[in-house]
């Protein structure tokens, strides 16, 4: 049976891996003409590091990734709203509660378990049919590949998506984002705490990576995509916003590469009924994307390469396809709407109303925020059967 993987991106190569462990061969078509450790930080909570530790990817993961034991909503001066241990969630699960990491380094380790033959670079997939009982896959150079079985993980504007699965829909979280990587560590910031500071109508998160640097996002809330005023600010501009938000943020923006900043919208899609169609199935963010609000955008596609390749191994393949579906829906759209409403309490931006906002965030009780939490945090995941 040929199997076909769309994409080299997180969801991709995990799922690469765990079908080696069922004895499965796939071919991965990645668009990009190299595989180069591209993007700015990502975090990984404890329900990612658990799904990779079922993959036999923990060690190569967080080998190159800074430990987070604790992480602190602030106010736009410094003074603390909320504050989570996680080193506590780490000691409950026996692995890290939560790993921050340069995007490129997480690609870098995935890459790492996988034999080079897999992938096949410079083939962008712009659409895929069914034909009788097999799949075609349209190349932008003109090729066409049939596939028995297919794992589209092209992202969330999936060519194969869009083409088989037309009633998707994305939707804009009305605010963009920056990313990048700064050199060099603020002495007094503490490389074990993530910290994400909200002002009126944006916020600026900061976390330490391996290799004395400093990753951020700064979100800014916008009412259309692509606005130029905001997709053509600089590095600058981007200090400006944020001039009056407490150290080291100014420190760490000053210290940026300008040419390192990326510019992205947010978009999500809204909730679909199902990932899969036949013999083809949605992984990560062509199934599910999310905004980045709670941190879960990555943690979700390497959670459904775990759960997809153990019901493979064991079950056939449309018996595996509906009961992923039974485990993956509800999920997702569970943590698409919970971020989905931390971005609009995060993003409000009347003056007015952010000193309220702030004292009813600082008002939630612990022992609250630690249930809502573990509700996402702990998922278990069944063993991966091994070709052996």
């Amino acid at each position: 049976m040929r199997t076909v993987i769309v994409g080299a991106g997180i969801a991709g190569l995990t799922a690469a891996q765990g079908l080696r462990l069922i004895g499965w061969d796939a071919e991965i078509y990645e668009q990009a003409e190299t595989l180069e450790p591209l993007g700015a930080g990502l975090s990984l909570s404890a329900n990612a590091l658990r799904a990779l530790r079922t993959l036999g990817l923990y060690d190569a993961v967080t080998a190159a990734a800074q430990p987070i034991q604790r992480l602190e909503l602030l106010d736009q001066g410094g003074g603390v709203l909320q504050s989570t241990d996680f080193q506590d969630f780490g000691s409950r699960y026996g692995h890290l509660g939560m790993a921050v990491l340069h995007r490129g380094d997480l690609h870098k380790a995935l890459l790492s378990q996988l034999p080079e033959r897999m992938i096949r670079t410079g083939m962008e997939c712009v659409g895929a049919r069914k034909a009788d009982d097999r799949i075609v896959l349209d190349f932008a150079n003109g090729e066409a590949v049939e596939a028995d079985f297919v794992l589209a993980c092209d992202g969330i504007h999936s060519a194969v998506r869009k083409a088989l699965f037309p009633e998707a829909r994305e939707h804009f979280a009305r605010y963009t984002c920056w990313r990048a990587i700064s050199p060099g560590v603020p002495g007094g910031m503490n490389p074990v705490r993530l910290t994400e500071s909200w002002g009126a109508g944006n916020r600026l998160g900061l976390a330490a990576l391996p290799g004395e640097r400093v990753y951020w996002f700064a979100c800014c809330g916008s009412e259309r995509t692509d606005d130029p005023a905001l997709a053509q600010l600089d590095l600058e501009g981007v200090k400006d916003i944020f001039a009056n938000f407490h150290e080291p943020i100014p420190e760490v923006l000053d210290c940026t590469p300008p040419d390192s900043l990326i510019w992205t919208d947010i978009l999500d899609l809204d909730p679909m009924p199902s990932f899969t169609r036949g013999k083809i199935v949605l992984l990560g963010d062509a199934a599910h994307a999310v905004t980045p609000d709670l941190g879960q955008g990555a943690s979700l596609a390497i959670e459904d390469a775990a759960v997809l390749p153990a019901l493979l191994g064991g079950l056939p393949i449309e018996k595996a396809l509906s009961e992923y579906d039974a485990r993956r829906v509800n999920r997702a759209r569970r943590i698409a709407k919970a971020s989905r409403l931390y971005a609009r309490v995060a993003q409000w931006s009347n003056p007015l109303v952010v000193p309220i906002r702030n004292l009813l965030i600082s008002s939630i009780p612990h022992g609250f925020m630690d249930r809502q939490l573990n509700a996402v945090l702990d998922i278990g995941f069944e063993p991966i059967r091994s070709a052996a």
